[in-house]
Order: C-alpha cells, then sequence, then structure tokens
C-alpha cells in the first residue's frame, strides 16, 4: 500500500470556540463527538487499549466538551506503555482532512496514529504538542490509494490526563459531474445578510471538480431558488431568483441562541440531487442536519434522531392543512396570539406575503408535531415547527405573480357579478372557500359562466354558482344562499389544464410520498359520488327525474301501452330511496361509533373534556337531523306500496290516472326530497365536525391527537358521498 503522508513538526493548530470554516467532505468516524454513550463507560462503537503495561482509564465524560455535552476522556496513571482508544474505520482511496480536538491539565505531547488492521502497518504517525486548559485543533492532510479497514488512535505514553472531541476523518469532495441545472457557488464572504446578492453574483465563485476550499459561504442554485449555508449567521436561508428571502432553517432546540454552522459537507449526488450535510451548533450541542437539494423545487430535510426538530421562518400570511375529500384547514394569524398546535396529516401550505410565493410541506411520517408561530405586530405566522425527530420532510418553493389572493367579501357583492381585482398566473383546479348553510365549502371556479340560479343544493335550493373565470379574468357572486363573509382565499393545490413546467403540490405530493401515501392522501377513489342509480335503470335515478318521465306518459295517455315501462320506472325509484336511506343510516352509524369514542376519550382525558363536549355536541346534530326528518322518510314498505299504486294506474286507462299519478308523484318526491334534503345536511354537519376539531385543537398537543382521530372517522364516513350531498369530485 502506498500513502501519500504529510509529516508535520508544527501541525496546522487552530485555537477557536467555534469552527467558522466550512469543511466540504464527508467525515467517515461514526459517533465521532462521542455523544452517543453513557458517561462512566466507552462511547458507543469506540473500544479502548492498555498496552506494554499501561494502566489507566478511557470513559465518556460530561465535564469537559469542546463542542456537544460529552467528550472521551483519557487518564494514564503511570509513564509505562500507552493507553488509547480504538476507533475502526473502513477508509477508501482518496483524500483526507484527519483532525481533532484535545485538551489537558497541563502541557503535554501525545501521539496520534492511524493504523491498518489487517497487518497493523502504521500508516500515519505523529506527535501532537498540547498546551494546558486550551482547547486545541490538531488538522493534517491525508492520502490513501487502496481501501482498507483502519484504526484510529489517539491517546497518552506518560501519566496525565487528555480530553478529546470530534475526532474525524474527513474526505474531500470532487463533484464529478454536477447535476443538470444545479450550480454550486462559493459566495467569498461570510456575511449575515447576502439576499441583495443573490441577483448579482458578479463576486461569487463558481465551482465545478473541486468543493474542497470554500472562502466563504456555500451556495447552491438551481432553476427556483438559491440555498445558501450562512456559517456566521448559523442559518440555512432560501431565497427565490428575484433574490427575495424565502425562508430560513433552524433547529427548535437553538431557537433564540446564538449559533454557527461549524460543519458543511456535500456528501455527493443522488438522482439528480447534491446533498449537503451541515451541522448547526452553539456551546452546548450540535446538531446535524441533511439537505437534498434537486433540480426541481423541492428540498429533502432530515435531522438526527433525537436531535428534535426543525423551525422554518417564512412570513406565512394563511397556514393551510389540505385535504381531498372535506375541507381544508386555513388558519388565519390575526385570530391567534400565541403558538397554536396543528394537525398533522403530511401536508401544509404556506400562503407567503407578498401572494406571489407558496412554501409547501409534505411529512412521510403522519402524527409530527406542528406549530405556527404568530408574529402579532406584523400580523402573519412567523414560522412553522415540525417535530420530525430523525424523519424527513420535503420543503418546496412555488413561485408566481399572483400565485394566491385574499378577496374581502364587501356586503355590497351580494347577488352581483363582482370582478376579482386578480388574474391567474396559469391555469389550474383553483379553489376558494365560502360559507354555504354556516359551514366552510370548498367551490372550485368554473371555466365559463354559470347559468343564473342554475345550482341546485338539496336543503338550499338554487341559486347562482358562486366562483368562475371569464378567460384569466376571475368573477364571484355571493348570493342570499352563499353569503358575503370574511376573506375569499383563492389558492390552488391540483392540475386542470396546468403547463408540465409548473409543479403543483398534488406533484409534490405524488414525487416526495410515494404512490402507496400519495393515493391514501388523494383519494381518487374516495373523491367519487357513489351510484344512487339502479343497474340496467328503465328511466333514472332520483324521484323528481323518473317521476317527470312517468308524468309524461300519463299526460299522453300511454300508460297502458308502457306499462313496464312505469314499472320499471318505479323500481328505479325503490332503488334509489333505498341507497338513500342506506346513507343516512350510515351518518347514525358515525356518529354514534363517534359519541364512544368521544365517551371513552372524556374518561381517559379528562382535561380535554372542553374540547370534547364540543365536539359531543356537533355529533348530536347528526342524530337530531336524522330524528326531525326520520317520520317524512318512511320505509321500504311504504316505497313498495306506492309503486303498487303507480303500477296500478297502467291496469286500464281513465280519465282519473293523470290526477291520481299526480298526487302519488307527491308522494314519491316528498319520500325522495326528504332523504336527499337530510343527507345534504348530515353531509354539511359531518365537514362542520370535521372543520371544527382541526380549528378547535390548537391550545395543546394532546388535543390535537384527539382532532386527529375524530377527523380521521369523519373521512372514513365523508368518502363517496351521494351526489345530492355535495358535487363530484369535492
Amino acid at each position: 500500500m502506498c500513502i501519500k503522508k504529510t509529516y508535520l513538526l508544527c501541525p496546522i493548530i487552530l485555537i477557536s470556540l467555534f469552527v467558522n470554516s466550512l469543511l466540504l467532505a464527508q467525515n467517515i468516524v461514526t459517533n465521532s463527538d462521542f455523544e452517543i454513550g453513557k458517561i462512566g463507560e466507552l462511547p458507543d462503537e469506540w473500544q479502548d487499549q492498555k498496552e506494554d503495561g499501561a494502566e489507566g482509564n478511557v470513559f465518556l465524560t460530561d465535564k469537559e466538551s469542546h463542542n456537544g455535552k460529552q467528550s472521551l476522556f483519557i487518564e494514564n496513571t503511570n509513564d509505562e506503555g500507552y493507553i488509547h482508544p480504538n476507533k475502526s474505520v473502513k477508509i477508501s482511496p482518496g483524500d483526507y482532512i484527519f483532525s481533532f480536538w484535545a485538551k489537558s491539565d497541563k502541557d503535554i505531547e501525545f501521539p496520534a496514529q492511524i493504523y491498518n488492521e489487517a497487518d497493523w502497518n502504521i500508516l500515519f504517525d505523529t506527535s501532537c504538542s498540547l498546551k494546558s486548559n486550551l482547547w486545541t485543533k490538531f488538522e493534517f492532510p491525508l492520502s490513501f490509494t487502496e481501501e482498507f479497514t483502519g484504526s484510529i488512535q489517539i491517546g497518552l505514553t506518560s501519566q496525565g490526563h487528555l480530553w478529546l472531541d470530534d475526532v474525524e476523518l474527513t474526505k474531500k469532495t470532487e463533484i464529478k459531474q454536477i447535476p443538470q441545472n444545479i450550480k454550486i457557488w462559493d459566495t467569498m464572504t461570510k456575511k449575515r445578510d447576502i439576499g441583495l446578492e443573490t441577483q448579482d453574483k458578479s463576486k461569487w465563485r463558481l465551482l465545478s471538480d473541486d468543493v474542497s476550499n470554500i472562502k466563504g459561504d456555500l451556495a447552491i442554485e438551481n432553476n427556483f431558488f438559491i440555498i445558501i449555508f450562512c456559517s456566521e449567521l448559523g442559518d440555512v436561508v432560501i431565497y427565490s431568483k428575484s433574490g427575495q428571502k424565502r425562508a430560513e432553517i433552524k433547529p427548535i432546540r437553538l431557537k433564540g441562541k446564538d449559533i454557527k454552522l461549524t460543519k458543511c459537507s456535500i456528501l455527493g449526488t443522488m438522482n439528480d440531487s447534491i446533498v449537503v450535510e451541515t451541522h448547526f451548533s452553539d456551546e452546548d450541542i450540535d446538531f446535524p442536519v441533511s439537505f437534498t437539494i434537486s433540480k426541481k423545487q423541492i428540498i429533502g430535510i432530515k435531522s438526527a434522531q433525537g436531535m428534535g426538530g426543525i423551525s422554518i421562518y417564512s412570513p406565512i400570511e394563511y397556514g393551510i392543512v389540505p385535504n381531498f375529500i372535506s375541507d381544508d384547514l386555513i388558519f388565519d394569524p390575526k385570530y391567534y396570539k400565541e403558538t397554536i398546535n396543528i394537525p398533522s396529516e403530511r401536508l401544509f401550505l404556506g400562503l407567503l406575503n407578498g401572494r406571489d410565493s407558496e412554501l409547501f410541506i409534505t411529512l412521510p411520517l403522519a402524527h409530527q408535531d406542528i406549530r405556527l408561530v404568530p408574529d402579532n405586530d406584523k400580523k402573519l405566522f412567523e414560522s412553522i415547527e415540525i417535530e420530525n425527530d430523525g424523519q424527513s420532510i420535503y420543503l418546496s418553493l412555488l413561485e408566481a405573480p399572483n400565485i394566491w389572493h385574499k378577496e374581502e367579501l364587501k356586503p355590497s357583492y351580494l347577488e352581483d357579478d363582482v370582478l376579482i381585482n386578480w388574474k391567474r398566473p396559469f391555469p389550474a383546479k383553483w379553489v376558494t372557500q365560502l360559507y354555504e348553510d354556516g359551514v366552510k365549502t370548498r367551490y372550485t371556479f368554473k371555466a365559463t359562466k354559470p347559468k343564473d340560479d342554475g345550482f341546485w343544493r338539496a336543503a338550499v335550493g338554487w341559486y347562482t354558482y358562486p366562483v368562475w373565470f371569464e378567460g384569466e379574468k376571475a368573477f364571484i357572486r355571493p348570493s342570499k344562499k352563499v353569503p358575503p363573509k370574511g376573506d375569499a382565499i383563492i389558492y390552488f393545490l391540483e392540475r386542470n389544464g396546468t403547463p408540465t413546467s409548473i409543479l403543483t403540490p398534488v406533484d409534490i405530493i405524488k414525487a416526495t410520498l410515494g404512490p402507496d401515501t400519495s393515493e391514501n392522501i388523494l383519494d381518487p377513489q374516495g373523491r367519487r359520488n357513489r351510484s344512487l342509480t339502479r343497474p340496467n335503470c328503465d328511466i333514472g335515478t332520483a324521484t323528481c327525474e323518473v317521476t317527470n318521465q312517468i308524468k309524461k306518459v300519463f299526460e299522453a295517455g300511454k300508460e297502458v301501452e308502457k306499462a313496464e315501462y312505469i314499472k320499471g320506472g318505479t323500481e328505479d325509484m325503490i332503488y334509489f330511496l333505498a341507497r338513500e336511506n342506506e346513507r343516512a343510516m350510515e351518518y347514525q352509524d358515525f356518529a354514534k361509533k363517534m359519541l364512544n369514542f368521544l365517551s371513552t376519550a372524556k374518561i381517559n382525558k379528562p382535561d380535554q373534556k372542553q374540547f370534547i363536549e364540543k365536539m359531543e355536541k356537533i355529533t348530536n346534530e347528526l342524530i337530531s337531523a336524522y330524528e326531525h326528518e326520520k317520520n317524512n322518510l318512511k320505509d321500504a314498505d311504504y316505497a313498495k306500496k306506492i309503486a303498487e299504486e303507480t303500477v296500478a294506474l297502467t291496469k286500464q286507462k281513465s280519465p282519473d290516472n293523470l290526477y291520481k299519478f299526480i298526487r302519488l308523484k307527491e308522494e314519491w318526491t316528498g319520500m325522495g326530497g326528504a332523504v336527499d334534503d337530510l343527507n345534504r345536511v348530515l353531509h354539511t354537519i359531518t365537514r362542520k365536525l370535521f372543520q371544527e376539531a382541526g380549528y378547535s385543537c390548537v391550545d395543546q398537543t394532546e388535543t390535537v391527537r384527539l382532532a386527529e382521530e375524530i377527523r380521521r372517522l369523519a373521512i372514513e364516513c365523508l368518502r363517496n358521498p351521494g351526489g345530492y350531498e355535495i358535487w363530484s369530485n369535492y
């Protein structure tokens, strides 16, 4: 084996409280900071050895540390032999930096060595001089030409004490092929705010195959943003290509502390992405976080397990928890003075101040604690906190002029076609929420102007569909049925004629969460309306539709000739009523299941009583609505009786048949209308429960867990609604 060895009589020694330089390399020593292991014992994945009569101890201590909370203490109690820790590492060919921090309580010299474990041939051997009571960094450049398993040994050959920390063997990174549409920059200076320089990069240095000598801060650029690892600021900052600061990323545990980025390593490339690991550090904690930066708008973020979560600082005007079966939760910071807890359902959309940018976050793991932190002075959410604790999160930046809009719904808008002062930046499924029957309801902007009073809703009546486009212009028409109340927040999640060059939140869900999880979240099957139509029906579905067609037969005096047609129509209606009544009972079963769940929760979680009782009150509305309408629903036997009377009119022509059928038609439509209206009301109440669980849980994490289960059960019930409950693909 050949080794290019640099022997230094006076090795490079850096004395500092923090490591301010960015080493663009991969540290191959695991547990190099000695933070894993019990005090008084050897650190995990390390061993010790006493050679040639040496006596003493090697163990973890929290009495001293350069970085983090622990260091490795070495004590030699005599002047014989050599006592040292051993660390096995797999070493591949390449250039390395061997470095560590050391401290002693007296001036001392000690050896630092690397052996080949195959034959115990010594490959690196140097003597280190250390002044007393001063943490000192030792750093040595090395090169290896073959692959082998090495043993790192640092210890004492004479009586004394030695503390070690951050023992690293870091391989210099040479990016052989930078992914297309990604650039790596050296900003050349370390600054605390370089937002104004992201457009003018004339003073920056573009890196190609050698990224090991960074003078400033590391910056990664793609076609959508620039992410800068600001070492002095202790911050990872995402800028738009226009130079606007969109987000800052920091560990929650280091909130409010003076921190720096002590290390920054390009680990390599993967699937058209660059992987960067950086360490957020203060005097007590070293917090490693990896960033996977792709050529798209997506950034993967993963922190070390056991280190807590990530804060994403961004000026969020509205925080949205999307849902594809029921309604999105839209959190407005003006209603919250303190930090709020929100349901963790794997998705979060932040509409950013300025209305030309959004943050979209996806979480592969559900039920992670998520909090929104308000800035009361600016009436924004200043950050979102995610307790991902070792789990990945994906952050995406979406930008376009007017990518979202807020429209104040003024009283003067009532029953008027109002041209909104907003144009959609591109085709998509643009949505907003308006109040129907007192409950927030999602409306998708239609492509053309709807007919006046051409939209019918069971138990609500006819009204003009309230939102639409005419070309790129957007219109809104509040009505007495959908009143002008609050603000209409307009945004998009899904494609609808969207250019392939534009990434939508649904695209990001599919790209980051995998097919199974994406399918579960988007639930295309659950969004479809259930069929209420009899297989091979003769006339149609609903009682009003079928009886209108039968009435035409009686008006023409053709009831005898078309007796089978009429009989088939009655069977169509019996089938329809049976399915609708079954659906009404599904809601009752859901209500009973929910009340049982809440009753148990009230016993097990007495501190959640107020929240639980609010949920019970809404759930009981489902039972009350059914009881109120029950007498109008009739049963299957009654429907069969009306069917027999209808068919009997086809046995013989009579001038009274039309009059008699009109009376029977009222019976049919009364039964159909009652169950149609009921199921629409039950659907709305269940959506209300779903919404209120999300909005009312914000004070405590424990309440959020309850709310998430309530919302999950509600979604089970809301899947595959009938067409009279809500429109298709809601």
